[in-house]
């Protein structure tokens, strides 16, 4: 008999079916960093409680470090799903229990109202076992802290979690779960328990991608109701669950006579629409600050303000790089720190990084002429100056730096120069001169494949050792591409060929990784872009031919092989938008892939015009498309003339119009 999992009456998971007390937990976490606990009984009987079967289709990514929280900002598996944390205190999505929260009343801040856990995913599911046994299996990537809730002590690990009790004595039993099998050995009174985490480092949150947990397990959409618009599932409801990566979405549990099994779970986690962001680096520079950052494409970085010393900062960045800058200059005292936050994420993400003062030296020349690699720099903080690998730098009489040549048959492809405070400085190596490297032997040419012999016996067929006719067969792993995606040709079964050569016959242009192999890939550019300042006239969807010719050894060209592809591009839709004249303009709508269901990276962009009548079409904006395909773009007061009508372009090749509501 299966029975429903252990809830509060808010139906949640209780501090028992989620774990031990954060105090218990935090004692575990500080004392190992592979945790795999089991309360059984004699030594003797310890042998089985193991891990029996391991997932081997773990998490695949982790995001930047949030620095408000000091966790990341997601994870990622390999179905390209991301999960944030949960940090919403009202929220029952959350699965946050009474007491969780230090202040329940006062928004989450970290750290002093700051929960001692909190979870990306948490699966849960229960068995009854006869007599009123049950087992109880955890299945989470949990954020925490080794000891208390401070900065330096967050960790993450990934949990898989069995307790058992009233269950046949002194056996083993086997568990089946969704993401591996796990053998337990109960005690005299039929109680035993496994605990793997993997693995709570403080500070190294890499270690989670190597634990049993992932694809992350979300409610079967094929099984009413659906799981709540942007999270895996409700935790308050048992149901049907999809992302095994062996295809059992249930637990179960077999020996001692038990036969047990249910596909019922509860599932908590919050899918991410968020980017996150890095901080490179921040380096003084006179009474400047430059600052490096790095997120998604088309993420809205800032550089926060500091009173007395500079105003909020916006930074630049280059389309579809993932690069941001900013020059930051300040007055008094140069800040020891700089703060960058990614106001585009819901909550805002941040990356908080110490100002770095310059190295002190600079490398002039790096060259080499055959024979000797001269190196010049100069330095503000004194020498000698020490070059990596090769020797020193001593100043030169004069004072305008230092310079030598080191006689050297392999120089490095580049040169790095320290000083002794630890400064260091790189810079490629560039060649001027010096005698050809003497051949070795003359590489044999394969001779081309001549194809098989074919003789029939009847007098009609190829005469032994001739070769077949050169021709040429030109196929694709896929017939369907959408813009910005790739796909594979493959010449490969052509007969006789000594070379080949790719053509493009029509269709939007593409772009060959090689138009000279036998297998090159082909990519379809994407159509609207950020840059663009009028729509686009070229249709999006234009089927694409290409064609393959082969020639033989003699030069002998084959007749063309055609391969024709379809481009697939994207519903864009425009719906729920205004513009109020003087308060806000406000253009939403959804982009849809047809039978995509993952992630795209990176994101689909729209591109937005004025289309109103009796006026010249102008750009208004772009938006990006979040992982559940909505966008929006909003602007407070907005334009000063009223817009009625707006045409959407896709960079993914879909076009919309749609009509604008004015009051």
């Amino acid at each position: 008999m299966v029975s429903t999992p252990h809830f509060l009456s808010a139906q949640r998971l209780t501090p028992r079916d989620r774990g031990p007390s954060p105090a218990s937990r935090r004692r575990g976490i500080a004392a190992a960093t592979a945790v795999l606990l089991a309360a059984t009984g004699a030594g003797a009987s310890l042998a089985a409680t193991q891990v029996t079967q391991t997932n081997l289709n773990k998490l695949t990514a982790v995001g930047p470090v949030n620095t408000e929280y000091g966790f990341p900002s997601w994870y990622e598996d390999s179905n390209k799903t991301r999960v944030e944390l949960c940090l919403d205190a009202e929220n029952p999505l959350c699965g946050f229990l009474p007491g969780d929260i230090p202040d329940e009343t006062a928004p989450i801040s970290f750290p002093g109202n700051f929960p001692d856990e909190a979870f990306y995913m948490l699966a849960g599911s229960e068995l009854t076992l006869p007599g009123g046994g049950k087992a109880v299996l955890v299945l989470g990537l949990e954020a925490a802290f080794a000891n208390t809730v401070t900065e330096g002590d967050q960790v993450v690990f990934g949990r898989q979690r069995i307790v058992v009790k009233g269950a046949p004595a002194n056996t083993t039993l086997t568990f089946r779960h969704p993401y591996g099998t796990i053998t337990i050995d109960t005690d005299g009174t039929g109680a035993g328990k496994l605990v793997e985490d993997i693995s709570p480092a403080a500070g190294n949150f890499s270690t989670a991608l190597k634990s049993n947990i992932g694809p992350f397990l979300k409610w079967d959409p094929a099984a009413a109701p659906a799981a709540p618009a942007g999270y895996l599932g409700d935790p308050g409801q048992d149901h049907t669950v999809t992302g095994s990566p062996t295809g059992y979405n249930k637990f179960s549990v077999n020996g001692g006579g038990l036969a047990l099994e249910t596909d019922q779970f509860t599932v908590q986690g919050k899918i991410s629409t968020n980017q996150g962001v890095n901080t490179d680096s921040a380096v003084l520079n006179g009474n400047m600050i430059d600052v490096f950052a790095s997120s998604g494409n088309g993420a809205q970085l800032q550089i926060d303000g500091q009173a007395g010393a500079f105003e909020t900062t916006p930074m630049l960045s280059d389309p579809d790089t993932g690069r941001y800058y900013a020059r930051v200059q300040f007055t008094g005292t140069a800040p020891t720190s700089v703060k960058v936050t990614n106001i585009g994420d819901k909550p805002a993400s941040s990356s908080q990084i110490n100002v770095t003062k310059p190295s002190g030296v600079m490398i002039t020349k790096a060259i080499y002429d055959g024979t000797n690699l001269t190196v010049g720099a100069t330095s503000t903080v004194g020498y000698p100056l020490t070059v990596t690998g090769l020797g020193t730098l001593e100043a030169s009489a004069t004072g305008t730096g230092a310079e030598k040549s080191f006689p050297v048959k392999a120089p490095p492809a580049t040169v790095t120069v320290k000083t002794a405070a630890g400064g260091t400085a790189t810079l490629p190596v560039t060649i001027s001169g010096g005698a050809a490297t003497p051949a070795g032997l003359d590489p044999v040419t394969p001779a081309p494949d001549p194809g098989p012999v074919v003789d029939t016996g009847n007098g009609t067929g190829p005469v032994p050792g001739e070769t077949q006719p050169t021709t040429a067969v030109a196929t694709a792993a896929s017939t369907a591409i959408t813009r910005g995606g790739t796909v594979q040709l493959d010449g490969s079964a052509s007969t006789g060929a000594a070379s080949y050569k790719w053509l493009q016959v029509s269709g939007p242009t593409v772009t060959f990784s090689s138009d000279t192999t036998a297998k090159p890939t082909v990519t379809v550019p994407y159509y609207a872009k950020n840059t663009d300042t009028a729509p686009l006239t070229a249709k999006s969807d234009d089927p694409v031919q290409l064609q393959l010719v082969v020639t033989d050894k003699n030069g002998i060209g084959s007749a063309p092989a055609t391969v024709n592809l379809t481009v697939q591009t994207d519903t864009v839709a425009v719906a729920g938008s205004r513009h109020r004249l003087g308060t806000e303009l406000r253009v939403t709508g959804t982009s849809t892939l047809a039978g995509n269901t993952a992630v795209l990276v990176p994101a689909t962009t729209v591109v937005i015009y004025d289309t109103t009548p009796g006026r010249a079409v102008t750009k208004i904006g772009t938006a990006q498309v979040d992982t559940l395909g909505a966008w929006s773009y909003r602007a407070k007061p907005g334009p000063n003339r009223q817009i009625t009508s707006v045409l959407v372009q896709s960079s993914r090749g879909g076009t919309a119009t749609g009509v604008l509501a004015t009051r």
